[in-house]
């Protein structure tokens, strides 16, 4: 097998062949005709010819080399990049289950921001008191004591109900849940924070589609002591 030459090496042997034939030229104009043949001449000549074919042949085989190495480094990024970029298929049904999580939690609170209301008009027109746990029992000049429940009795089954006030809903008291009105909205916003915290980034990423304002950090730390505060 015939050895391939380097671009340098090729290089160096026209460099070499061309020296021969300028001196080769050079004494035939000094000494004359005889002292070169026209043998000698045309092997020079040929010499250059067939160094500069060589040096040719070595730049395309480089060339050939150069293209190989980056279809190589192609096929290898192409496989990085489909083993990295995940597939469609678990990105819609990631996308899917979202969907039905916050279908549930939309459809939730707002049927409760309905129902409370009714709930609360039901339990007063059944003589169930206002619960208030920290609330005052004042005394009438007769003896006669009013003011909230301060406990959730059998009497009523264990329900109360408070009206709005500082920073809370009106809300239905059964058997030691607080039932309020609850925005889906901060229950989502809570979520993607947390989503986007287990993830390992912020929530900018959601940015521009979606700009996340969570307005209770308690949501985010510790959702179920959270939630069942208020749901």
């Amino acid at each position: 097998m015939a050895k391939t030459l380097t671009i340098a090496d090729a290089e160096q042997e026209l460099t070499k062949a061309t020296g021969t034939l300028t001196a080769l030229k050079a004494k035939i104009l000094d000494k004359g005709p005889g002292s070169v043949t026209a043998e000698e001449l045309g092997e020079a000549v040929h010499a250059v010819e067939h160094a500069k074919l060589t040096v040719e042949h070595a730049g395309q085989q480089a060339q050939a080399e150069a293209d190989r190495q980056r279809q190589q480094h192609l096929a290898e990024l192409k496989a990085e990049i489909l083993d990295q970029a995940g597939d469609v298929d678990t990105a819609l049904d990631a996308m899917q289950q979202i969907e039905t999580a916050a279908a549930v939690l939309i459809a939730a609170c707002a049927g409760r921001q309905r129902n409370i209301t009714q709930w609360t008009a039901a339990l007063r027109q059944a003589g169930v008191p206002r619960y208030e746990a920290g609330g005052k029992i004042r005394t009438h000049a007769d003896g006669r004591t009013y003011g909230p429940a301060t406990e959730l009795t059998d009497e009523h089954a264990g329900m109360g109900w408070s009206d709005a006030g500082m920073g809370r809903s009106d809300a239905v008291h059964v058997d030691g849940r607080r039932l309020a009105h609850l925005s889906p909205g901060l229950v989502i916003a809570a979520a993607l924070e947390r989503a986007a915290r287990t993830a390992g980034y912020g929530v900018r990423y959601l940015h521009p589609a979606i700009e996340v304002h969570s307005t209770d950090r308690a949501a985010i730390d510790n959702p179920e002591a959270w939630l069942r505060t208020r749901y």
